[in-house]
């Protein structure tokens, strides 16, 4: 639905339509765009022609708003047989694993020489505890 939101570039899209578009049923995406409005990514016009738009240009949207707003609110949505919170819980698990994969592979050593490398590089070369 925000990738439609984002190809329509500055059109506003009615509710039934990114329902559509997106295979997501319609009360389900109403959620969803009540959630991303309330988070200021996307606004909502009123009156004839009104409908759905991004708030912002999709360059200055960080996927980590989406995913604090969606990981927030989403919990307490049904999930089964949408594909939209079907395909969301994939990201998140990839997510998760990704995250994981990155934690294992570093060590307090690994970080800790970068940072005194940092402070070396800046000038600052001082006792720094971690």
């Amino acid at each position: 639905m925000l990738l439609e939101l984002e190809g329509s570039r500055g059109r506003v899209r009615q509710a039934a339509e990114l329902a559509k578009l997106s295979g997501t049923p319609p009360k389900f995406l109403e959620q969803v765009l009540r959630i991303l409005g309330k988070g200021g990514l996307v606004r909502s016009r009123r009156g004839a022609g009104g409908g759905y738009e991004l708030a912002r240009a999709a360059a200055e949207i960080r996927m980590s708003e989406i995913v604090r707003l969606m990981e927030s609110e989403l919990e307490d949505l049904p999930r089964e047989g949408d594909p939209v919170a079907e395909e969301w819980n994939q990201v998140r698990v990839q997510a998760s694993m990704a995250s994981e994969d990155i934690f294992r592979s570093e060590t307090l050593e690994k970080f800790v020489e970068r940072v005194k490398g940092r402070i070396l590089a800046s000038g600052k070369a001082s006792e720094y505890q971690i």
